[in-house]
């Protein structure tokens, strides 16, 4: 997994390429923590190259999710691939994270 993050005031866009399943953790914890100390109300990971998601990503995502929640910080996932985006409906995953396909967010901070 390739992590580019990029910042507009208060929002983070992280743009992740490749397969997100357990082989994605250490780089999405490390761009994380390339951020910390910063202010941040939105994280959007933006999943367009994203080729693939397997259950260590789902929970990835939701263990990402709490852990942004009890900060106050709003979890978006951007632009997911049709394949990617029906897992995520599979397992409900929108009712807690958002998924859009809206490019104005993104390119704003892009």
């Amino acid at each position: 997994m390739l992590i580019r993050a990029k910042w507009s005031q208060d929002t983070r866009v992280l743009f992740l390429s490749g397969r997100f399943d357990k082989s994605a953790r250490v780089p999405l914890e490390t761009a994380l923590a390339a951020g910390e100390g910063r202010v941040c109300q939105k994280l959007i990971l933006d999943f367009t190259t994203v080729s693939s998601l397997d259950s260590a990503g789902i929970g990835k995502l939701m263990l990402l999710y709490h852990s942004l929640r009890k900060k106050g910080v709003s979890l978006v996932i951007h632009n997911p691939r049709p394949c990617v985006e029906g897992l995520l409906q599979l397992v409900d995953l929108p009712t807690l994270i958002p998924v859009t396909h809206a490019q104005t967010e993104v390119r704003s901070v892009a």
